[in-house]
This record gives structure tokens, sequence and C-alpha cells, in this order.
């Protein structure tokens, strides 16, 4: 889990959950804005660039139907929320991505 920049508390799963979906985060102990770091947004962008190509391509070569390429979906996207928070990493201030 992810400790806030500014006052070093660790967050719990929920709290990371809740917030893990902005930019600016703020700490639930001291009410500070915390950012997503750059690692942090360049883990996130690389889960979805090699699990939708994973879907395209297990769908051409396994010739599945539309119902069972939804359910390979969601549930990859149920995995990716839910370890979300685990790969969060908080900054002070936004970081640029490059």
């Amino acid at each position: 889990m992810p400790s806030c920049a500014h006052c070093d508390k660790n967050w719990n799963y929920m709290d990371t959950l809740k917030r893990s979906f902005r930019m600016k985060m703020k700490c639930p102990y001291c009410e500070e804005a915390n950012y997503l770091s750059a690692n942090s947004r360049k883990k996130s962008s690389m889960t979805s660039l090699i699990l939708l190509p994973l879907i395209l391509i297990g769908n051409i070569y396994l010739n599945l139907s539309i119902p069972y390429v939804i359910l390979i979906g969601l549930l990859l996207l149920i995995s990716i929320v839910t370890t979300t928070p685990f790969m969060i990493g908080l900054s002070k201030e936004e970081e640029p991505l490059w």
C-alpha cells in the first residue's frame, strides 16, 4: 500500500482503491494533496497495453464467441482494479511522465 508523501502514514486498501482513479489524491490522515508518481502511471499503462492485445490475439486464434471474450475482458478488468492499489506510488507534486 502507498504511504503519504507528506506524513508517511500508510493508506489502507479501501482508501487507496477509492482514490486510485484520480491524479490528485487527498491523504485520509493529513488531507494534503498527493499525486500519482510517474513510475506508477507507467506501470498502470503497461498493464493495459499488454492485456488488451492478449484478449484480441486470444480471440483470433481461439475463435472464441463474443460472450466468452466479454467474460474474459471483465475478469481481467476486475483483476486490474483489485491489484491497482498495490502498484500505486505517491509524490508531493505532479511528475512529468517522460
